[in-house]
């Protein structure tokens, strides 16, 4: 089945409460990997890597009332710890795909107080109902993997950042060198099983972002941060084969496929876990503001 804008939402609309409800918690969760930094010791700490460097980030850019936006924001935990801690933000937007997570993380909002200052929208991330430039800050966690065309994230991206604004990721990188089969099979189980047509090399990754005046400032991989869950190759390839013959069409199935799929690719350095920060240069390009999008009630 081809994936599309509809396939990635139902994706997330059905995983969603099961995601989360594997942490043991009802509040909004971080729905990305955690980071084993020698300074952590426990899970909440080691998720939380990641929101306290892009934080850092932020704030290294704006560090009085800042304006951001993650794009792919899930249920808006990463918003729910940035915020907080940024000095008088002026204002940030969570985009999601999923009409359930942006109920959820609207809900979570509210609960923590933060409704005033932290809004989201149920929007494909290529066309955000934002002005050209309104935008400090601009983050996504393993969130432009799910874009059908890569590029348009960052075209999207730097309409939205002012001139000096940084655009910060945390995402996987396919490697650059050539494949095996073994290697090429398990890469697209990752991909099929997860729903992101656009994981995609640093190299491109870079040219896409220049082709829009993001410039590339700052590259860390992280994989070696990750406790990986892989399995024996032939172990894993059977359990492969089974899944993909159960007659269980809810899309947890692909999703628990896809996640040892990337386990087995970390692994085997198919894919890198890598950590990158652009700013924007001043534009040669003039382009209108996007159209609105539907919004979640």
């Amino acid at each position: 089945m081809p994936v599309t804008l509809e396939t990635i939402r139902n994706y997330y609309d059905q995983n969603t409460r099961l995601f989360l409800a594997f942490s043991g918690k009802h509040k909004a969760q971080n729905i990305h990997r955690a980071l084993w930094t020698d300074s952590v010791s426990t899970l909440e700490d080691a998720l939380n890597v990641s929101n306290e460097m892009i934080r850092a980030e932020i704030e290294s850019v704006a560090s009085i009332h800042a304006r951001v936006a993650d794009l792919g924001c899930g249920v808006g935990a990463g918003l729910f710890y940035i915020v907080p801690r940024l000095k008088e933000p002026t204002y940030a937007i969570g985009v999601t795909l999923s009409s359930l997570q942006a109920q959820l993380a609207g809900g979570s909002a509210k609960e923590a107080k933060l409704q005033e200052k932290v809004f989201f929208t149920e929007s494909d991330f290529t066309c955000v109902p934002l002005e050209s430039g309104s935008l400090d800050a601009i983050y996504s966690v393993e969130a432009i993997v799910h874009a059908l065309e890569p590029e348009n994230y960052f075209r999207e991206a730097s309409r939205l950042l002012r001139t000096g604004g940084k655009l910060i990721l945390l995402d996987d990188y396919r490697a650059s060198r050539s494949l095996s089969f073994n290697e090429e099979a398990w890469l697209k189980s990752f991909m099929d099983g997860w729903h992101v047509p656009g994981v995609t090399t640093i190299e491109k990754t870079v040219a896409f972002a220049e082709k829009y005046d993001l410039q590339l400032v700052r590259n860390d991989e992280l994989t070696s941060l990750l406790r990986l869950r892989n399995l024996p190759d032939l172990l894993a390839r059977a359990i492969r084969f089974v899944g993909n013959h159960l007659p269980i069409r809810h899309a947890i199935v692909p999703s628990m496929l896809g996640s040892m799929a990337l386990q087995q690719c970390l692994f085997m350095k198919v894919i890198e876990y890598r950590f990158l920060v652009f700013t924007k240069s001043e534009s040669t390009m003039l382009s209108a503001a996007s159209p609105p999008p539907r919004t979640a009630a």
